[in-house]
């Protein structure tokens, strides 16, 4: 294990703030606090700790492998910058292809295999089983799409659903159902790669249950047609209303929110979110 964490540190050593730094310049013009350099640091979290988990199980991750993996997390949602629909893998790709043209001494071993994990990463549709092999579980393109659907999970994937959704011009009521199919896909299909990885799957099966159960709630109020304002229709309010119409971000979101309630369900999915969120900047002030 400590070699592997000397491999991760190295990578990180190497790439992360370089990489880091262009993906916040990416989204510079771009308002979209759900899917910008914060989401890809995330990412990069999941993917890191897949990779831990998988050597613990005595599958292990070449120096090659980390570099690859840290490349494509902090590239496959770059694309959109450019257009907020499923083009964006295919542009993200563009967009990592002009940075290693442009930096020309930074060397990523197999930048093909790096391009094609960014470009098919968002493929959410549900997969048909298949036997998972010690290659598939560390592919670039399983590591990547798995982290990917990780930062889907939990408050954080509440979040980052409804923004998402809504700037792609999906009716409110309409959201919760187009969630819960996409969300059960992207969770089958990492099951389907790691579930052999029995405690770190059974923890995120909970993760997975807060946003499934939010949106499930969510659309049962919707279709009700509730004026229950203490529940999940408060905090839609208020990511539509702070995210989309006054395009603030998150963290003032959450700021301004848990100001104004001091009690009720949206004091406690902003609190929670603020914590998941407190997490992701460690690595950055390590």
């Amino acid at each position: 294990m400590e070699l592997l964490l000397e491999k991760i540190n190295s990578s990180e050593q190497i790439w992360l703030k370089p990489l880091y730094k262009h993906c916040k310049f990416l989204f510079k013009k771009t308002h979209l606090p759900s899917h910008d350099a914060e989401h890809h640091l995330r990412v990069w979290l999941h993917c890191r700790g897949l990779i831990i988990e998988l050597h613990k199980a005595g599958i292990k991750a070449t120096h090659d492998t980390i570099d690859k993996a840290i490349v494509a997390c902090f590239f496959h949602d770059t694309g959109l910058t450019l257009d907020v629909g499923e083009k964006h893998g295919y542009l993200g790709r563009k967009l990592c292809e002009n940075f290693f043209n442009q930096n020309k001494h930074l060397k990523v071993p197999d930048l093909e295999e790096v391009l094609d994990a960014i470009e098919k990463h968002d493929d959410k549709s549900k997969k048909i089983a298949a036997v998972s092999t010690h290659y598939t579980m560390k592919s670039i393109l399983s590591l990547v799409s798995a982290a990917d659907d990780l930062d889907a999970l939990g408050y954080i994937g509440v979040f980052r659903y409804t923004e998402i959704y809504l700037k792609r011009g999906i009716p409110d009521r309409e959201i919760p159902k187009k969630v819960t199919v996409n969300l059960r896909n992207r969770f089958t299909n990492f099951l389907n790669t790691y579930s052999g990885l029995h405690k770190y799957s059974d923890k995120q099966k909970f993760r997975y249950k807060e946003t499934y159960d939010f949106f499930s709630d969510l659309g049962s109020l919707f279709y009700q047609e509730s004026t229950i304002q203490d529940s999940q229709l408060e905090v839609f309010r208020v990511l539509k209303d702070c995210l989309i119409q006054r395009q603030l971000g998150i963290n003032e979101t959450i700021e301004e929110t848990l100001q104004k309630n001091s009690k009720g369900y949206a004091l406690g999915y902003f609190s929670k979110l603020r914590n998941e969120l407190e997490v992701t900047s460690a690595l950055l002030l390590e």
